[in-house]
């Protein structure tokens, strides 16, 4: 799936980390030629881990805006195939296109691909898919920039984290880092609370990133929709109601 990326970094909320770690990766991008005349390369491999929803995919949307290439989501579940040799087959074919094409590619999901081989469960196909996989890794030499993300890179492959040239985590905003999400995604609709009333975010801890998202369209959704002009704390008081119950149902599943 290939899509113009819309998110700019300023546009997402990140650790002081990962946005110190992203403006260094970006610097060595946007002057590669003075790296690459000291016979130096930017980084072109990066390794996003953390939970769902805690911002992998729009950090990845983001970088690829800051350099100015389209986005590309290999879907993990459209490459592996059932079929003996197919998977490795199908990777190569990504590797193929993304080696001609310069983009910023996200492998979503990617433990499906870099599961630690050592696993007794797994059968001989996944172990040779993960040596393939590996093996292209190696090899790549295109002008693309690969972004592998995983919400579980416990299960990774001891050999897949030397692969990478920088790692991400991802974790749960804090306090800060959600008043900072408020403030984005509240911005330009009127409202009768202030978002740096510590009591008042804190109501949103433990969310992730989506999760808070989530809360505040349903709670604007209301107000809209109840014919108000503000949006209250009772409105994203009740949306957040509404997501634990979400939570909830979904983990009796």
């Amino acid at each position: 799936q290939i899509k113009e990326p819309a998110r700019r970094l300023e546009d997402i909320v990140l650790s002081d980390e990962n946005s110190s770690l992203l403006e260094e990766i970006l610097r060595e991008i946007h002057r590669s030629e003075v790296l690459k005349s000291h016979g130096l390369y930017p980084v072109d491999r990066l390794l996003f881990c953390g939970p769902p929803g805690c911002g992998k995919t729009v950090t990845a949307e983001a970088v690829a805006s800051e350099i100015g290439l389209p986005l590309s989501i290999v879907r993990i579940d459209s490459v592996v195939s059932s079929y003996l040799g197919e998977t490795a087959s199908n990777l190569r074919q990504v590797f193929d296109f993304i080696s001609s094409v310069p983009m910023v590619v996200l492998f979503d999901e990617f433990d499906a691909l870099g599961k630690e081989r050592d696993d007794a469960a797994d059968h001989g196909e996944l172990k040779r898919v993960v040596n393939a996989f590996l093996q292209m890794l190696d090899g790549f030499s295109g002008k693309s920039l690969l972004i592998a993300a995983t919400n579980h890179d416990h299960i990774l492959d001891s050999a897949v984290w030397r692969r990478f040239d920088e790692v991400l985590f991802f974790d749960l905003p804090n306090v800060e880092q959600l008043r900072r999400l408020l403030a984005i995604k509240l911005r330009g609709l009127r409202r009768e609370f202030d978002i740096e009333n510590v009591e008042f975010v804190s109501q949103l801890k433990g969310m992730s990133h989506a999760d808070v998202e989530r809360v505040l369209r349903r709670a604007a959704k209301d107000m809209i929709l109840s014919g108000k002009e503000f949006l209250t704390e009772r409105h994203v008081q009740t949306a957040i109601h509404r997501e634990d119950v979400r939570k909830s149902r979904l983990k009796r599943r």
